[in-house]
């Protein structure tokens, strides 16, 4: 609203230089919701230096914000953002080799990273620009420029991507999960690895469509294998509790009431 209304701008602006809560409830809640959306994604947790990190951005935001009104107290309240956006590319970059290889999902992933870092740093330099030379923040004078050419480019980029992607597992997904229930039906011995084997594109796709993780793809092929609980704990290093717990995951009955 402020880069298109004036006269909102105008009040939105005055606004944000004596308290500016909205900026800071909106930066909070997109890295935190961002941080969380990624570590589930490769089913990690949380780790304490990223709540550390968390910690250390709010306060920041709160403090700035009691700084003498100058071009220097704006862009240090907006850069953390931009370098938080830069880490998170930076991590969805070095943990993307634990995606299934030729994964869908995998390249999405390495793009958005390779997004995130290239808006990161490009939001950072036209801020730059934009803040020192051509706003003016002084006591009897705002004038306040509000755009961000980067940042709605990165924006609208994050936005088609998330419909290219649901688009296209929606439009292949029923044809080939299909695929996959016949080959699960026709092979009821050791030869349904075999033949995921040989087509593991097909494989990967009834993952993404019925939201397996790489863990639960793990094990669901060592269950093809008619492997039990403790052969697959052995196997890959797990607590027999973990195993059960994907195992009862991977259920048929609980994927396909994910469809209904």
């Amino acid at each position: 609203m402020s880069e298109t209304f004036q006269i909102f701008a105008n009040d939105y602006n005055r606004q944000f230089m004596v308290n500016p809560i909205i900026e800071t409830i909106y930066y909070l809640a997109t890295f935190g919701i961002a941080l969380k959306l990624v570590t589930e994604l490769f089913e990690e947790k949380i780790t304490t230096y990223q709540y550390g990190i968390y910690i250390v951005f709010a306060l920041w935001l709160i403090v700035v914000p009691f700084m003498a009104n100058s071009a220097l107290k704006v862009w240090l309240y907006y850069f953390p953002s931009q370098l938080l956006t830069v880490y998170l590319g930076i991590y969805l970059l070095i943990h993307n080799r634990k995606m299934i290889p030729k994964s869908s999902l995998g390249k999405y992933v390495k793009l958005i990273g390779s997004l995130a870092i290239f808006f990161g740093l490009a939001i950072v330099v036209e801020d730059t620009f934009i803040i020192y030379f051509r706003d003016i923040y002084h006591t009897n004078m705002l004038k306040i420029h509000n755009r961000n050419v980067s940042e709605d480019i990165f924006h609208i980029s994050l936005c088609l991507i998330a419909i290219k992607y649901f688009l296209t597992n929606y439009q292949k997904g029923n044809e080939e999960v299909a695929v996959i229930d016949i080959r699960n039906e026709k092979n009821e011995t050791n030869d349904s690895v075999s033949n995921f084997e040989e087509d593991e594109y097909y494989f990967e796709r009834f993952m993404d469509k019925y939201g397996i993780t790489q863990r639960e793809g793990e094990i669901l092929e060592l269950l093809l294998q008619r492997k039990h609980n403790q052969e697959i704990a052995n196997q890959l290093y797990l607590s027999l509790g973990t195993v059960k717990t994907h195992t009862h995951n991977v259920r048929p009955d609980r994927v396909l009431s994910q469809v209904v």
